[in-house]
């Protein structure tokens, strides 16, 4: 059962994309030097959810589901408008596209969370489009 719209509207965060961040995940990882303003793609991932206002247990504890169930990351999705670059805040904007209620045979039943966050700057820059499974206790009355 998929519940009413409309769903609550998130707060905006932001994120802070340095090129000593950058430069750091490119060393953690084995990436190469950035030769110029673009910055390592992890971050479209890593900025969504390091730029919500609220950490990802709270947000989904807001929506009332059972983060310590233990959540699945079922799919993420990643569409890249234009690359990210180094030395500039991003406006972090999350949206909730839709939240099922399911049943499931491992479960019983699941909470399937479909959550859209955008990074830009007044003109979009990438967005993860994330579907996430929480356990849930009985079937939506």
């Amino acid at each position: 059962m998929t519940t009413t719209r409309p769903y609550p509207t998130l707060a905006v965060g932001r994120f802070d994309l340095s090129g000593t961040r950058d430069d750091h995940v490119r060393r953690m990882s084995g990436a190469p030097a950035r030769t110029d303003a673009r910055a390592h793609p992890i971050f479209a991932f890593v900025g969504a959810l390091g730029g919500l206002p609220l950490p990802i247990k709270d947000l989904s504890t807001s929506l009332g589901l059972d983060f310590d169930a233990g959540p699945v990351l079922a799919r993420c999705r990643i569409a890249v408008a234009r690359p990210l670059l180094v030395d500039r805040v991003y406006t972090v904007t999350p949206q909730i596209d839709r939240i099922e209620r399911k049943p499931s045979r491992r479960y019983g039943h699941a909470d399937h969370l479909h959550l859209e966050i955008a990074l830009d700057d007044d003109t979009p820059f990438t967005t993860i489009a994330l579907h996430i499974i929480f356990p849930a206790e009985e079937a939506a009355t």
